[in-house]
């Protein structure tokens, strides 16, 4: 295919659309993960003061409004939200009063997804269940058809898996209500898949305590 046969508009909408983070940006990021492992595996510091860093920083860093973090019981196969950050009132108590099933995690009967990389998946909005819907402040907006396939609407959201050794979810990262309302970039859900690994390992040592 020649040169001519793409638009310049379409041209400059890719390249910049996977254009990499400047230099500087990536020290940044890297520095604050740096910054939150030595939080995370400092057992002086509660789960609780390492959870509200990594909310506060997925919200600046990648323009988030929206952010939860859900682990797994332990012995047991339920999973719930621990800490969230950007929710109404009403929304965050409807998130902390939910639990998920093995199913629920496992399979895609009531969460239908697109896998965006080997530790996340987006689930839209048209596949979302009915039940779920009050843990959005706009529960209904998104029923509206999508304008085009870069919008991120309510109800839309990504999760960050959280693994054991054995490749079990121990935990997940939650984000929505991107400030632009345009789907994250391949560098965010890969820099995203970084932190949930690196609370995978914070995770880990916590429990073998």
């Amino acid at each position: 295919m020649s040169g001519e046969a793409i638009s310049a508009d379409l041209r400059r909408f890719l390249e910049s659309k996977y254009s990499l983070v400047s230099k500087e940006e990536d020290e940044k990021i890297v520095q604050t993960l740096t910054d939150l492992m030595a939080i995370g595996t400092d057992r002086m510091q509660p789960l609780k003061t390492f959870f509200d860093r990594v909310l506060r920083f997925v919200f600046r860093q990648f323009g988030f409004t929206e952010v939860a973090i859900g682990l797994k019981e332990r012995n047991q196969d339920v999973w719930r939200y621990e800490a969230a950050f950007g929710f109404t009132k009403e929304v965050e108590a409807e998130l902390f009063k939910t639990r998920y099933d093995h199913d629920d995690m496992y399979t895609q009967n009531r969460f239908s997804n697109i896998k965006t990389g080997k530790l996340s998946e987006l689930i839209v909005a048209e596949g979302l269940p009915e039940a779920e819907t009050d843990r959005y402040d706009r529960p209904f907006r998104w029923r509206g058809k999508r304008a085009n396939y870069e919008e991120f609407l309510p109800g839309d959201f990504l999760d960050f898996w959280m693994l054991d050794e054995k490749k079990e979810i121990i935990g997940w990262i939650e984000v929505s209500g991107p400030i632009d309302k345009k789907q994250p970039s391949r560098t965010t859900v890969r820099w995203l898949e970084l932190l949930a690994s690196m609370c995978s390992e914070i995770l880990r040592c916590r429990n073998a305590e």
